[in-house]
């Protein structure tokens, strides 16, 4: 970036302004400053979450309280009931085998993360609040979103297909919309499973 530096040059007395030599070294002299005024002039721009990117969003999650490094389960072992994962589809968990794996996410991702953090910071605890998180977590994926209410429980039943990462910020606790003392639990249905029926080779 460099800027103009007018507004030093331009506070040079009148005896030396018509000398350019003189003109020029105190434009290259200043010209770091003008630099730094105009960089703190844009440090708005460069910070604001809808177009922010890399360190600038990074430190946007930090002032928010969220970091782009995500725990996701690895569909890769067998299970009953997991699409994919059925019989001759997945592997045998051994003991010693890594059920989980960080990831990071991209710009994109993140800026969603970040907004619905700020979402959380500024949430009352009350159900609504976290039934409108949760929406807005899964919002454009298609999936539907029912509140079940019980005895200092709530469970939030998800059917429909939503991505694997934003699986697990939602069951990994990074969006903290649990009230003291009420119990969170979250169920998926994902629309390729028609039921729970056991079946060879069929997850």
């Amino acid at each position: 970036m460099t800027a103009a530096t007018d507004y030093f040059t331009g506070l040079v007395t009148t005896e030396h302004q018509d000398k350019p030599k003189y003109i020029q070294t105190v434009s290259l002299s200043t010209q770091g400053y003008a630099d730094q005024i105009a960089l703190c002039s844009q440090a708005y721009d460069l910070y604001d979450l809808d177009d922010a990117v890399g360190s600038q969003l990074d430190a946007i999650g930090l002032w928010v309280g969220i970091s782009r490094f995500v725990s996701i389960d690895i569909d890769i072992f067998f299970s009953w009931d997991t699409l994919g994962v059925g019989w001759d589809q997945a592997i045998w968990w051994q003991v010693g085998d890594a059920e989980s794996v960080v990831t990071q996410l991209s710009d994109q991702l993140y800026r969603d993360l970040i907004r619905l953090k700020i979402m959380c910071n500024q949430s009352d605890g009350s159900i609504p609040s976290a039934t409108e998180i949760i929406r807005k977590a899964i919002e454009g994926s298609g999936a539907t979103l029912t509140v079940d209410e019980g005895v200092m429980e709530v469970t939030f039943n998800i059917a429909g297909d939503i991505s694997r990462i934003m699986r697990g910020i939602i069951i990994g606790g990074y969006l903290p919309i649990k009230s003291s003392g009420v119990g969170i639990n979250f169920t998926f249905i994902d629309s390729a499973i028609t039921n729970n029926d056991f079946g060879g080779d069929i997850a």
